[in-house]
């Protein structure tokens, strides 16, 4: 008699549980937030802001498709259940906009830094021989500047 009960709840407790465990993980999962002190070049900021853009527009769709599932909810436990994961999507979304504003600055601060390599001036240029003057100015030529 205790067996038939075994198998049933044991096969009832597995049809529950499988969808949650052969459910597909999103593209962005497992990656975190990108971290903004890490970012050192042009392309790693190309690679953030293309990562948050992407999270971005799925955060809209996840939760338009939450709104629409809202209305047609027929029960109130249904639509508060919705309601609160709305409600933690556009929390998340607002996160989102806060990364973009701070990759924004940290950009800006990146071009200031290029500028401000691009225009220093080398302090040995008055220093040294002659010779050694005019070796130093040849190898400091700019690589884009080879007609010179």
């Amino acid at each position: 008699m205790m067996r038939p009960v075994k198998i049933i709840s044991l096969a009832s407790v597995l049809v529950l549980m499988s969808p949650v465990t052969f459910a597909e993980k999103p593209e962005w999962a497992g990656k975190g937030k990108p971290d903004l002190e890490e970012i050192k070049s042009s392309s790693d900021i190309e690679d953030i802001e293309k990562r948050i853009e992407d999270r971005d527009e799925e955060l809209d769709e996840l939760i338009e498709e939450k709104k629409e599932k809202a209305k047609k909810a027929k029960n109130k436990k249904d639509k508060k259940k919705l309601e609160r994961e709305i409600e933690d999507l556009e929390d998340e979304q607002d996160e989102v906009d806060d990364l973009k504003e701070k990759l924004k600055d940290k950009k800006s601060g990146l071009e200031k830094q290029k500028e401000k390599k691009a225009d220093q001036v080398h302090n040995e240029v008055d220093k040294g021989s002659e010779q050694g003057q005019t070796k130093r100015e040849e190898n400091s030529q700019k690589w884009w500047k080879f007609w010179e």
